[in-house]
């Protein structure tokens, strides 16, 4: 049976690339992502009698492309955005389950409810509160569960910046951190050794990969580590790591940018 479409502002709240066909646009960065969530998974992993996850849903855009194992496992959404949820629950479940959640955690689950996150173009956009939703879903994932999560790194710099990435100049560096929801909000950049250092606090790195084409995320298969952690030991800066002082320095310029194009406007 085939799935509803999202009405078309409920589909570009994505970010689809394609504005002349932003639905098949739509359809097709679901299933892309996937492809991508099957190729991760371990070997073994099967989807019968699991409870997963996907973290930052939107409309559907991704769960939608799984309803043939919403037949053997519990397949969840959520999301900040309280109309694609509404549409999410009113349109697409059953198969699926969806839920609205608050800016800040916690999650309306107990713990170790799930066996499978997905957080996709979620951390890409989390500036002040990212320690607290990773160790949130640290906390709904049932011991060694899977955390599948993407990331901006060297392919989506270079073309939003349009400058060299420098691995050993950048940590966790955000671009644009006032901007408004309605124009996508704040996006934010990893480094892979950063992610290696901080959230590799919480979570044991299964497989890291890299985006290639222009602008294309990366993404991390990630375990759930056996730790009780707070925000400030997945903060905290790494003893000895110059590369944390050259991030910061890094951040200042990223900051300084859009009052140098304001300053520069208003000098025309």
């Amino acid at each position: 049976m085939e799935l509803p479409l999202p009405p078309v502002e409920l589909a570009v709240r994505v970010g689809v690339p394609d504005q002349d066909d932003p639905l098949g646009s739509y359809l097709r960065l679901g299933r892309d992502s996937r492809r991508l969530v099957l190729s991760l998974l371990p070997d073994r992993w099967s989807f019968e009698g699991k409870r997963v996850l996907d973290f930052g849903s939107g409309a559907g855009k991704v769960l939608r492309h799984f309803a043939a194992e919403a037949a053997i496992a519990e397949l969840h959404g959520c999301d900040i955005d309280e109309a694609s949820i509404d549409w999410l629950r009113r349109e697409l479940c059953p198969p699926f389950d969806a839920f609205h959640n608050d800016e800040a955690p916690p999650l309306p689950v107990p713990d170790e409810h799930y066996d499978l996150v997905l957080a996709l173009s979620v951390f890409t956009h989390l500036t002040d509160r990212w320690s607290d939703w990773l160790l949130e879903l640290h906390r709904v994932l049932r011991p060694e569960g899977l955390l599948i999560a993407t990331f901006l790194g060297r392919a989506a710099y270079e073309a939003m910046r349009e400058e060299p990435y420098d691995e050993d100049r950048l940590g966790m560096n955000v671009l644009g951190r006032n901007q408004g929801w309605d124009v996508g909000g704040p996006t934010v950049f990893h480094s892979e050794w950063w992610l290696r250092a901080h959230w590799g606090r919480a979570f044991e790195f299964v497989e890291l990969r890299h985006g290639s084409s222009p602008g294309e995320h990366g993404i991390a298969l990630l375990r759930k580590r056996p730790v009780a952690l707070g925000t400030e030991d997945l903060e905290r800066a790494e003893p000895d790591e110059p590369r944390d002082l050259a991030a910061e320095r890094t951040q200042r310029r990223l900051d300084r940018g859009p009052l140098r194009r304001l300053y520069a406007s208003w000098r025309r």
